[in-house]
Order: C-alpha cells, then structure tokens, then sequence
C-alpha cells in the first residue's frame, strides 16, 4: 500500500511560498529547510504565480555572447576553416588509399 500523502494547510503552503520568493536563497535550499521536497515548493510558487530559479543563484552566470563579426572577419574567419577542411579532406583521401593498397 503506497504512503499515505501529506497535507499542508493553505498558510503553510502560502507562508513557503512566500519564504522561498523573496528570499535570496535558492529554492532547493527553502524547501529543504522546510522538509519538503523541491519540486513540491516549485509547483506551489509556479501556481501563485511566483517561480525562481530552482538551483544554487551562486553559480556563475553564462559568458555574455561574443560581439558580432564584421563581413571581412568573416570571410577571413570561413577561408580559414575552408583550408584547413581542405588539408583534412586530402589527409584522409590519402589515408584511406595508404589502407587499400595494404588490404590488396
């Protein structure tokens, strides 16, 4: 027979959410403090409307995304990747006919 599942009164609930909203802490952390599970206090914030991050706001935040290249970088940028696919391609072109001559 599955466990019998908690309840919590609607101020418990209203009180966590609240506690987890606008504190600086992360959501894992509140609830677990609270003794319940993360993903429980998650969907209570997502139903009043109330969501964070659920994870350690510590973490380092992503690299802004690089400034956007001019038409001459690159075209100078896909020439050089075109040369060395090139050197690559020739390579294994004499690779694979170094391997068919020793199989015959």
């Amino acid at each position: 027979m599955p466990p019998k599942a908690k309840y919590y009164s609607a101020s418990f609930r209203a009180n966590a959410v609240r506690l987890a909203a606008e504190s600086d802490r992360p959501v894992t952390e509140v609830a677990q403090d609270l003794g319940i599970k993360y993903n429980q206090l998650y969907g209570w914030m997502r139903k009043a409307g109330k969501t964070k991050r659920i994870h350690d706001t510590r973490l380092p935040k992503p690299a802004p995304p690089p400034p956007p290249e001019t038409a001459e970088e690159e075209v100078r940028r896909l020439r050089r990747e075109l040369d060395e696919m090139r050197m690559e391609r020739d390579f294994l072109k004499k690779a694979a006919a170094f391997f068919a001559r020793m199989n015959k």
